[in-house]
């Protein structure tokens, strides 16, 4: 008999361990970024948003980087996951 099949088995679980570690804190990253901003354009927190980041409110400046962010964690999503 070969033990070819047992062997395998370990290596295919720890590449899904990995893949799943690296979905879920890509999920993570976006979903504390975008619930952050937010957060941030709340009438509780409107002083903060108010505040001038490179000639712009913060607020508006994250508002416009939610789109850059999830694209550059698309591209590790895609990079990485093989």
């Amino acid at each position: 008999m070969s033990d070819a099949p047992e062997t395998a088995a370990p290596a295919a679980s720890a590449t899904i361990r990995r893949k799943a570690r690296l979905y879920f804190s890509l999920f993570a990253v976006f979903f504390v970024f975008y619930v952050g901003t937010a957060v941030i354009q709340t009438p509780e927190c409107r002083h903060i948003a108010a505040q001038p980041f490179l000639g712009m409110p913060l607020g508006l400046f994250l508002s416009l980087a939610i789109f850059p962010v999830s694209w550059i964690l698309i591209v590790i999503f895609f990079v990485k996951g093989k």
